[in-house]
């Protein structure tokens, strides 16, 4: 019987075949066979058994390598059958957002209702706005974080709460001024709504303290009761008279006094007077007359602050404390605190035994035998006895039983705050009654705040409702500043609510800076989505914000409308009844700058947003682009630059930005009349005007620039105070036809000198409008190098003016007069200013003596330098030219180990060495310049940087011939 394999083929050949069914050749049979001996081989290494009539089945096949075949066995290999991840996370993990902005996850639980606090705030009389301003490391924020502690029930007691954002967290300080609005009692149980503005105390951030001032009805002046008063505090103090608001005073970190110096309690009375006294010299010398009446704590005005001691207290809370705990009932607290200050004397350690006698030992006065010494009574034992006795003294002298028994083991420090604590109760107290009885209250503020930020002078319907502070009349609110997001995608707006009360969901018409009644397209109708009150950390979601207080309110397109400030209406006020509230000026002039630009020439688009968003941020930076295209960003000083470019870089673009090396803006000026008078005729050659320039009274730029002086003043004053305070004849102070560069900033004069007989004034005056926009453009852009002119007075003496009005138009007109003011100046002697760094520094008196060497160095002398009254301190105030003071802040610090700290302040322009004109000076390659040469080398730098290619020549705006007639002269080249 014949075999067949699976396939049904025949095993083996029959004898009947022929030979050509077997046409294998021998050569053939041997290569198929060594074919079937290698798979068998391979199926042998693999473990399978082969036979001639095997079945393999497909599961058993072979297929594809295994790992270990392909990876080798020294490779761990895996292999996974069920999923890894979570059904709930996506495969593709989102970019996590970065937060610049540390908020709490869930609003925090108050000791108050917040419900209650909002209520309340709808009673403007029970609302008190504070900003709380002063040095750097005074004690503000410490101070904030006193008042959390004890208003709310954290995880962990609260460590810079208002400082919110990252960078200040990293930086250790307030760069943004945060608001904190609390729910405040004072001793007698009053409960106050307080919005608590913490501004910053660098003087780098002074537009953050003139933008808290401007929201506040009182400013809260902090001195460190040891360093006493600085330049921060100076600044602060000039705004709020400036601004007519309320000043109180917090002598803070009396701490000091004891643990660091060790002053005695009678020295130490001396040190605090000394410092309210300094404070009140400041003021005086600010306001002048009409600063009234002076700090004192007899005043009820002055409080006294430690955040290391967990104590805030006022002559008044001292005195309650006294009548409490001796039950002296007879006695009134308002007789007995006046009696704690001055010189006032106790006799026998009885109330009724106080004397005015001068006669009196200065030790046995009321403020040192009543109130510091029982603190340093205190302090002394926590500090110095063991547990055991301390707390017998704690139990039976001070009466405190609140304090567990191992807490007397701990830390003396933390002890000695918990001990002060406990014995005179909240700091909160204490400083809401002063607020209670000083700080006014939004209503009644309200002429004062209406008087400092309204732009009409007229009393109309607007002033009527402000001046009520009604929260059911109409709406109208000024916004101050806008406050970045979490992420910095958008902005709140941050407002006072002036009349009415600003719902979420309402539309409202937001008017910006530059509105007026003839200009109003400056004006939109917007949606407010949402309104908050801001917390520190935390927002708190209300239906409305009430007049008299502050909030936060958010909506799409806002951010995007604002520049910096605003004002809100009702949608239902006509809009001839409305006025803008004044844009907040500078207080000091920003001139440090940087320019800027995107690394990838692509990013442009983001690059611009964010320069807008920057602008929004920082509001009192300037951003404008160059002649030569560059962004050009100026600031007020290197920390200040420092931050805004990293919020820049980080938050608003985040692209890779080029930045150029830090400069300086300068200023043009002469320093003599000038030489010749040259007619200057416009491009038709129709009209020409004669223009002399002289050097201006400094002083009278001075008070242009802190418009004390504007064109809006009625003629008949603004004569009077030009012949009164400045001397000038009364021809020359009724010809005053304008302020430039920019009416709101001004540093020059336009006057008209022509006479009647030798000039028509009817075609004069008819383009008198072209003669002052051609002024104040000479007076924005310089002829040397394209800088605003300061210090200078343009005198008309001559103009030929066509009657024809198309021969005299704009274009002409204008065109003529900036060419001829470039002309005058640069026939007066032209010079370049450079502005300069006021530098206060305060050091140990030891290591003072180093800085006027090191201040050499950078073209900088010290002008004054003073002890510090009971410590080991001086002060020391030098001049530094800006464009020579970057780094100099952290080389004090290297020179001094850390031990000094360093401010700058813009304080004057001065001429920089050299003359601009000289085309002879030395300027090397590569080295800084000659000191006669640096005038010509920053003007030829800034030129070149502009896109200036050519040099300042008097040639560019006169004609070929006079031109010639000048170099005859000898007196140009």
């Amino acid at each position: 019987m014949d075999e067949y394999d699976e396939f049904g083929n025949p095993i083996g050949g029959s004898a009947g075949e022929s030979s050509e069914s077997s046409s294998i050749s021998s050569e053939d049979h041997d290569e198929l066979k060594q074919i079937v001996e290698n798979e068998e081989s391979d199926h042998e290494e693999k473990g399978i058994e082969t036979s001639s009539n095997q079945i393999i089945l497909p599961e058993d096949k072979a297929y594809y390598p295994s790992a270990e075949e392909v990876f080798g066995s020294e490779v761990e290999t895996i292999v996974a059958t069920v999923d890894a991840k979570n059904i709930n996370e996506p495969i593709v993990e989102p970019l996590d957002e970065e937060a610049f902005k540390i908020e709490e996850k869930d609003l925090p639980e108050t000791m108050y209702s917040k419900q209650y606090m909002w209520e309340l705030m709808k009673i403007p009389s029970k609302v008190r706005n504070v900003a709380l301003c002063g040095s750097l490391h005074s004690g503000k924020t410490s101070f904030v974080d006193m008042l959390v502690n004890e208003t709310h029930k954290l995880s962990t007691p609260s460590s810079r709460y208002t400082d919110n954002q990252t960078l200040e967290v990293d930086r250790g300080i307030t760069i943004k001024a945060s608001t904190m609005t609390m729910l405040l009692g004072d001793i007698s149980g009053h409960s106050l709504v307080v919005n608590l503005i913490d501004a910053p105390g660098h003087t780098n951030f002074i537009d953050e303290v003139a933008a808290s001032v401007r929201l506040a009805d009182t400013m809260v002046i902090v001195v460190d009761a040891l360093e006493g008063v600085t330049k921060s505090v100076e600044l602060a103090l000039k705004i709020a008279v400036n601004t007519n608001t309320e000043i109180c005073l917090m002598v803070s970190k009396i701490d000091r006094l004891i643990m660091e110096v060790r002053l005695t309690p009678l020295d130490a009375y001396y040190k605090i007077r000394k410092t309210i006294e300094e404070v009140n010299d400041v003021l005086k010398a600010v306001g002048g007359e009409n600063v009234s009446p002076v700090l004192s704590p007899a005043l009820g005005n002055v409080c006294f602050e430690s955040a290391t001691f967990n104590i805030c207290f006022t002559l008044m809370s001292f005195a309650k404390l006294y009548i409490q705990q001796r039950k002296l009932n007879a006695i009134s607290a308002y007789d007995l605190a006046a009696k704690f200050w001055g010189d006032s004397y106790f006799l026998d350690g009885k109330f009724t035994k106080i004397t005015d006698d001068v006669l009196g030992s200065a030790s046995s006065r009321t403020f040192v035998k009543f109130i510091l010494e029982p603190i340093y009574k205190i302090v002394t034992r926590a500090i110095t006895l063991d547990p055991e006795n301390l707390e017998e003294f704690v139990r039976k002298k001070l009466g405190i039983l609140d304090i567990r028994h191992p807490e007397f083991k701990k830390d003396p420090r933390v002890l000695l705050k918990r001990l002060l604590g406990s014995y005179f109760g909240l700091s909160s107290s204490p400083f809401a009654e002063m607020l209670r009885d000083i700080g006014p209250s939004p209503i009644r503020n309200a002429p004062n705040k209406l008087k400092s930020l309204y732009v009409s002078e007229k009393l109309d319907s607007i002033t009527e409702h402000v001046q009520k502070c009604d929260c059911d009349g109409p709406l109208i609110a000024y916004v101050s500043k806008l406050v970045n997001s979490r992420d910095g995608s958008r902005f709140y707006a941050e407002l006072r609510v002036l009349s009415g009360t600003l719902k979420p969901s309402s539309s409202v018409k937001l008017l910006g800076e530059s509105y007026s009644q003839e200009f109003a397209e400056d004006m939109k109708v917007q949606d407010v989505r949402r309104t908050f009150l801001e917390c520190g950390r935390y927002r708190i979601k209300v239906e409305g914000i009430p007049a008299g207080s502050i909030g936060l309110i958010s909506g799409h397109g806002i951010d995007s409308f604002i520049t910096k400030t605003a004002t809100i209406y009702d949608i239902h006020i006509p809009d001839d009844q409305m006025h803008i509230f004044k844009p907040m000026g500078h207080v000091l002039q920003p001139v440090f700058k940087v320019a800027v630009q995107p690394f990838n020439p692509s990013d442009m688009a983001k690059f611009t947003e964010g320069l807008k968003h920057t602008n929004q941020s920082y509001t009192g930076c300037e951003i404008k682009v160059e002649e030569g295209g560059e962004h050009a960003i100026i600031g007020y000083g290197e920390l200040y630059m420092d931050c805004l470019l990293r919020d820049l870089r980080k938050l608003y673009t985040k692209i890779d930005i080029k930045v150029s090396d830090p400069m300086t803006r300068f200023a043009e000026t002469c320093v003599d009349m000038s030489m010749v008078k040259l007619d200057i005729k416009s491009n038709n050659q129709k009209n020409s005007i004669t223009i002399i320039a002289e050097p201006l009274d400094p002083q009278i730029s001075s008070d242009l620039e802190g418009a004390l002086i504007t064109m809006s003043t009625p003629a008949r004053k603004m004569s009077k105070i030009f012949r009164q305070k400045y001397g000038w004849d009364a021809l020359a102070a009724n010809s005053i036809w304008a302020f430039g560069p920019v009416e709101n900033h001004s540093t020059c004069v336009l006057c008209d000198d022509t006479l009647p007989d030798e000039t028509n004034k009817d075609s004069l005056m008819a383009v008198k409008e072209s003669v002052i926009q051609g002024f104040r453009w000479a007076a924005r852009e310089g002829p040397l190098c394209d800088e605003p002119i300061r210090d200078v007075r343009f005198r008309i003496i001559d103009a030929r003016i066509s009657p024809d009005f198309i021969e005299a138009n704009s274009a002409q007109i204008i065109q003529m007069v900036r060419k001829a003011c470039h002309c005058a100046l640069m026939t007066g002697t032209p010079r370049l200013l450079e502005p300069l760094f006021e530098i206060e520094i305060t050091c140990l008196s030891k290591i003072a003596g180093k800085m006027g060497r090191f201040l050499d160095k950078r073209r900088g002398s010290i002008i004054y330098r003073s002890f510090i009254d009971g410590t080991p301190l001086s002060k020391v105030i030098g001049m530094v030219p800006v464009i020579d003071s970057v780094g100099l802040e952290t080389d004090i610090r290297l020179l001094t180990d850390g031990k000094a700290m360093c401010q700058s302040v813009f304080t004057k322009w001065q001429v920089t060495p050299g003359d601009p004109m000289d085309s002879t000076c030395y300027i090397p390659l590569l080295k800084p310049a000659p000191i006669k040469s640096l005038a010509r080398d920053f003007t030829m730098k800034t030129r070149k940087r502009k896109g200036l290619d050519d040099e300042p020549s008097l040639q560019r705006y006169v004609d070929e011939e006079t031109w010639h007639k000048l170099q005859s002269t000898g007196l140009f080249e």
